[in-house]
C-alpha cells in the first residue's frame, strides 16, 4: 500500500474513533499526527417561566432610562436533539530545524447534521495555527487559537466534554447577564488572525501575550483584542493571572444603533468602547482528584457624548469545578458558577440600576470508561437567571427568559484518540 493511501486509511480510522491508542495516531512520524475528541450526546432541555409582570429589572435589561419592570413571558417549549456539541478532529505535526521546532495544529469541528446551515463534515475551523519554538526565546504562534486569557484559566473542564457544552462555566463567568447588541461580550475567546507568544517555563513560571489586530479598521473603529498573563505550576498546584482587552466591540450598544428618546443605547456614530476582563485562576491535580477555580472581574465601557447613553458596567463572577475518580472506571464531577449583579453608569446625572442582574449555574456529570479511548457520560445542569437577567447555555441549549431558568440533561459517548 502506498504511503498516500496508508495515510488516508489511518486517518479515516482515527476520524471514526477506531484508533488503538489514546494518543495521536502517527502517520508520518511527528510530522503528521491525527487526533480527536468526539462526544455526541442526546440532550433534553426544559425552561422555566420568566419573572412575573411588575418584577423590577435593571436599566440595562430594558435599555431605557427610568425605573423598569418585566412583563411575564411563559417558558419556551422544551427541546430534544442529538448534537455533536464541539466534537473535532485535528491534524498536527512538528520537526526540528537548526535549533528551532517548527509545527502546526489544525482542527475541524464535526457536524453530523445534514440539515444544518453549514452541513459540511468539518464545518468550521477550531484551532488552526502554525508555530515556531526556541528553547531560549519561547514559542510564537500565528492563526486561529485560544487567547492567553482563555488558555490560562478554567483548569478543569468537566470530563473532557465541556467545550461549548451546557456545562461550560464560561457562559456564566465570562459573560454579563444582559442581552448584548454588539460583536461579543464573551471573554472565553478563540479568534482568528491572532499572534501569540509564550515564554519558556522557568522555575515553574510562564508568561504569555496575544494580539489580534483589526484587518478592516477605519478612522472611527479599530476592533482589536489583546491578552496577557502569567502562571506558575509545579504540576500539582496551578495559579494563573490573566487580562484580556477588547477595543471597539460595542458590546452593549452595537454597531448600528441610533439615538432614540429614552434609550440608553449609544448611537454608533463616534462611538468607541473598551471591555476588560481580569481573572485569577487556581488548579489542583493529585491522584484521582482535580479541582479548578476562577474569580473574574468583567468591565464594559463605551465613550459617547450621547445624553443618558450607556457608560460602563462592571461585575464580578466566579466558578469552581471538581472531578473525582471513584475507581479506574468511574469519574464524578460537579460545578458551581456565579455572576453578580454588578454596577453601571450612564452619561449625565441619571442613575443606572443593576437590580435583578446576575445568575448561577449548577452542573453535575459522570463518566464510565469503556477503555482508554471510549467512555459513556451523563450530564445535568441548571442555569438560573435573577429577576432581571438572562443567561444562555452551550450545546445549542438556548437562553432563559428574563428571570427564568434552563434545565438540561444529556447522555453520550466519547471517543478520544
Amino acid at each position: 500500500m502506498t504511503f498516500k493511501y496508508r495515510a488516508l486509511t489511518l486517518g479515516c480510522f482515527a476520524a471514526m474513533g477506531l484508533a488503538s491508542t489514546a494518543q495521536a495516531v502517527q502517520i508520518a512520524g511527528e510530522l503528521l499526527e491525527v487526533y480527536g475528541n468526539v462526544y455526541p450526546q442526546y440532550q433534553t432541555v426544559t425552561f422555566g417561566d420568566s419573572s412575573p409582570t411588575g418584577a423590577a429589572v435593571s436599566t440595562l435589561t430594558a435599555g431605557k432610562t427610568g425605573v423598569q419592570t418585566n412583563t411575564f413571558k411563559a417558558a419556551a417549549v422544551s427541546t430534544n436533539k442529538l448534537t455533536p456539541v464541539n466534537s473535532y478532529i485535528g491534524f498536527t505535526g512538528k520537526k526540528t530545524v537548526d535549533g528551532l521546532t517548527l509545527g502546526y495544529d489544525l482542527q475541524g469541528v464535526i457536524n453530523i447534521d445534514s440539515t444544518a446551515s453549514n452541513p459540511s463534515f468539518m464545518s468550521e475551523p477550531r484551532d488552526a495555527f502554525v508555530f515556531v519554538s526556541h528553547a531560549l526565546f519561547g514559542t510564537f504562534q500565528a492563526g486561529q487559537q485560544d487567547t492567553i486569557y482563555k488558555s490560562y484559566g478554567d483548569r478543569v473542564r468537566m470530563l473532557g466534554v465541556s467545550s461549548s457544552n451546557f456545562v461550560s462555566t464560561s457562559n456564566v463567568v465570562s459573560n454579563p447577564t444582559w442581552s448584548n447588541k454588539g460583536t461579543s461580550t464573551s471573554f472565553n475567546t478563540r479568534i482568528n488572525g491572532q499572534l501569540l507568544w509564550t515564554s519558556p517555563r522557568m522555575g515553574g513560571f510562564e508568561v504569555g501575550y496575544s494580539l489580534r489586530q483589526d484587518p478592516t479598521k477605519t478612522a472611527t473603529r479599530n476592533q482589536g483584542l489583546s491578552s496577557v498573563g502569567i502562571n506558575w505550576t509545579d504540576k500539582t498546584y496551578y495559579v494563573g493571572l490573566a487580562q484580556e482587552v477588547h477595543d471597539d466591540y460595542y458590546a452593549f450598544s452595537g454597531a448600528a444603533s441610533t439615538a432614540a428618546a429614552g434609550s440608553i443605547y449609544n448611537a454608533a456614530t463616534g462611538l468607541r468602547s473598551k471591555d476588560t476582563a481580569t481573572r485569577l485562576s487556581f488548579g489542583y491535580r493529585a491522584s484521582g482528584i482535580r479541582i479548578g477555580a476562577d474569580a473574574s472581574t468583567l468591565n464594559y465601557t463605551e465613550t459617547s457624548s450621547q445624553a443618558n447613553g450607556f457608560q460602563s458596567y462592571k461585575t464580578n463572577s466566579w466558578q469552581i469545578t471538581g472531578e473525582y475518580d471513584l475507581n479506574s472506571k468511574i469519574s464524578l464531577a460537579a460545578q458551581y458558577a456565579n455572576n453578580g449583579a454588578g454596577n453601571c453608569a450612564l452619561n449625565g446625572t441619571i442613575s443606572c440600576s443593576t437590580v435583578g442582574l446576575g445568575g448561577t449555574l449548577v452542573g453535575f456529570g459522570a463518566n464510565y470508561k469503556l477503555d482508554k479511548n471510549f467512555a459513556l457520560f451523563a450530564l445535568a445542569a441548571k442555569g438560573s437567571a435573577n429577576s432581571g437577567a438572562s443567561i444562555s447555555l452551550g450545546s445549542g441549549a438556548g437562553r432563559t427568559a428574563i428571570g427564568g431558568t434552563i434545565n438540561a440533561v444529556a447522555v453520550g459517548i466519547q471517543a478520544r484518540f
